[in-house]
């Protein structure tokens, strides 16, 4: 992902409408690229800040977006050994399946 299009997807990722994938690549562009995590952190202060200020609520940004990003990659690793199980549980089928089938008695 470059910056243009991790800069178009800001909004999408705080309104959770990113899939995985782009989300995880959103994250890894975004933890490597000063630039964008700027600017990422200027649009969470402006969405999150205006409505906090109204309601006189502190805001930590750096520590919300940090817990924000790492959910991202949470959410990516626990698809990743889901889909690492599924393949073991049908590659276990398979093999059951190819040895007969299991006899019960």
């Amino acid at each position: 992902m470059d910056c243009k299009e991790a800069q178009k997807c800001i909004r999408s990722f705080f309104a959770d409408e990113l899939d995985i994938g782009e989300a995880k690549r959103f994250v890894d562009h975004v933890c490597s690229c000063k630039d964008c995590m700027e600017e990422l952190t200027i649009e969470y202060l402006l969405s999150e800040g205006m409505s906090r200020l109204e309601n006189a609520d502190d805001i930590d940004v750096e520590r919300e977006l940090e817990e924000r990003l790492n959910r991202v990659l949470s959410r990516k690793r626990m698809h990743s050994q889901l889909k690492t199980g599924l393949f073991l549980v049908v590659l276990i089928l398979i093999c059951i399946f190819l040895l007969g089938g299991v006899k019960i008695v």
